[in-house]
């Protein structure tokens, strides 16, 4: 399996690449504060790509650190914590 689909049931473990995902549907729409409490809480997360412009400023504006990967292109991004770091300008 090279990408993540959204699950029959409420959750499954997918694999991509070698690392293991944890995929849930949500019933309820999550908000770009509820992928921000998640990342300070040291927990990977995938967003929609819609999302990833607005999340990204939103960590840039709260100085939380994050490496990002492309899962489906245009579809799905995972956002991982990680060490602070300086940015070439």
């Amino acid at each position: 399996m090279n990408t993540l689909k959204i699950p029959n049931g409420s959750a499954e473990i997918q694999e991509v690449n070698g690392i293991k995902y944890l995929v849930a549907r949500l019933d309820e729409p999550k908000t770009c504060s509820d992928y921000l409490a998640e990342l300070r809480r040291g927990n990977p997360v995938v967003v929609p790509f819609s999302k990833r412009g607005h999340l990204t400023g939103i960590l840039k504006r709260e100085s939380v650190f994050t490496r990002y990967e492309t899962l489906v292109p245009g579809q799905w991004v995972t956002f991982i914590p990680c060490e602070k770091r300086e940015f070439k300008v």
